[in-house]
């Protein structure tokens, strides 16, 4: 089962079965053994059911089997491949109904609930597909480069390139590496061009590494790779990789980590880029707010938000982490509810604002921490506009 992206989202933004969807955002604490999130997803599909008690007996009925179907699906799971998270998205139908499920290494933005609408509530699926991307990392030293995949709470290692120091040439890493030949009585003259010739095969080895990793990332539609090392390698291996090429190349602190284990490798790289995200959001939501003013190219604000999405005006949605996507849970346009306009926009919550920014082709950004505080002053949504 994999992590969900933005892909998936964009796709399920058109599946509305005639009865309705049950999204189910279920949280599991690694260290629980006794099975509590158990008791949390049964809690949640619960309180759904009781909540549409007014609505029609077929429907009603149909969703009474299908909350009972779902924690079937984690009877006999094994909690060590559950994950952080599993998000799932249930047809309110019989037990031939369509679902789509994913895995999640991910905190979730909020404790295990489940709602009920008349399509797939997406806002929390695209907050952990932002998070959940893969992108790349580099632990290099003069002589060695180790090029890994991150996705949350998994490092892959992909290439292990070391220099041949008595050859001149460099391969990628596939037993330990044979020590050089020494010489003996050498002149200062000669060691000066072996130092010359040995620096220039540094310089080579680093910069083709980073064509390589440039070409790798490209493949792997990474957004960006982040390098550990000293600032003089590092900086020579920059210049492999153009700045204005894909993906980007973000210098990381400045440890040497190309001995070490791949587990403490990863404690590093997470932590590199939690301090990264934290940096890119808060950019983001400054930007924002500086073009909120007369004749500025943003908006402030929900009212304003969904005025200028109805108008495909948005090029960049920001939302602040923690919005209920619905409020209530069960959403009053669920089928064999009182009104079944299908009209999103009455809807409270953030998830009108995120389906109407994935259906104009418009980014979305879902921020935390000190970002979403400077969000605080309007209600947690704000967006870039195209004019």
């Amino acid at each position: 089962m994999r992590c969900p992206t933005l892909a998936d989202a964009r796709e399920l933004l058109a599946w509305r079965p005639p009865l309705g969807v049950v999204s189910v955002y279920l949280e599991i604490d690694p260290a629980d053994r006794r099975g509590g999130w158990r008791t949390a997803l049964r809690n949640a599909l619960d309180d759904l059911v009781e909540a549409t008690d007014d609505r029609e007996h077929r429907a009603r009925v149909t969703l009474r089997d299908c909350a009972g179907r779902v924690p079937e699906r984690f009877a006999e799971a094994d909690h060590d491949n559950l994950g952080r998270g599993q998000v799932g998205f249930v047809e309110v139908a019989g037990r031939n109904g369509e679902e789509r499920w994913w895995r999640t290494q991910l905190p979730l933005p909020g404790p295990t609930c489940a709602y009920l609408s008349s399509a797939p509530v997406l806002a929390p699926l695209v907050d952990l597909a932002g998070r959940s991307a893969p992108r790349g990392a580099v632990v290099l030293s003069a002589e060695r480069i180790r090029l890994f995949e991150r996705t949350p709470g998994h490092l892959e290692e992909l290439h292990d390139w070391e220099l041949t120091l008595f050859s001149g040439e460099w391969r990628e890493r596939k037993a330990p590496t044979v020590a050089p030949l020494h010489t003996r009585g050498v002149s200062a003259s000669g060691r000066d061009q072996n130092a010359e010739r040995l620096d220039h095969n540094r310089q080579r080895f680093l910069t083709e590494c980073g064509q390589l990793v440039r070409a790798a990332g490209s493949e792997r539609d990474w957004p960006e790779v982040v390098a550990f090392g000293t600032p003089p390698e590092v900086e020579r291996f920059v210049a492999g990789i153009p700045a204005a090429d894909s993906p980007s190349l973000v210098a990381g602190p400045a440890v040497d980590l190309v001995s070490e284990p791949s587990t403490v490798v990863l404690e590093q790289v997470e932590r590199a880029f939690a301090d990264l995200d934290a940096e890119r959001d808060r950019r983001l939501v400054e930007r924002t707010l500086g073009e909120i003013r007369p004749g500025g190219r943003a908006t402030g604000g929900v009212e304003e938000t969904e005025a200028a999405l109805v108008m495909a005006r948005v090029e960049h949605l920001v939302v602040a982490g923690g919005l209920a996507p619905l409020d209530p849970p069960c959403e009053d346009h669920w089928p064999g509810g009182s009104d079944d306009s299908g009209d999103d926009s009455v809807s409270a919550g953030s998830e009108p604002l995120v389906r109407r920014a994935l259906c104009s082709g418009a980014e979305v950004s879902v921020v935390d921490a000190g970002a979403a505080e400077l969000l605080n002053p309007f209600d947690g949504v704000a967006a870039l506009l195209r004019y």
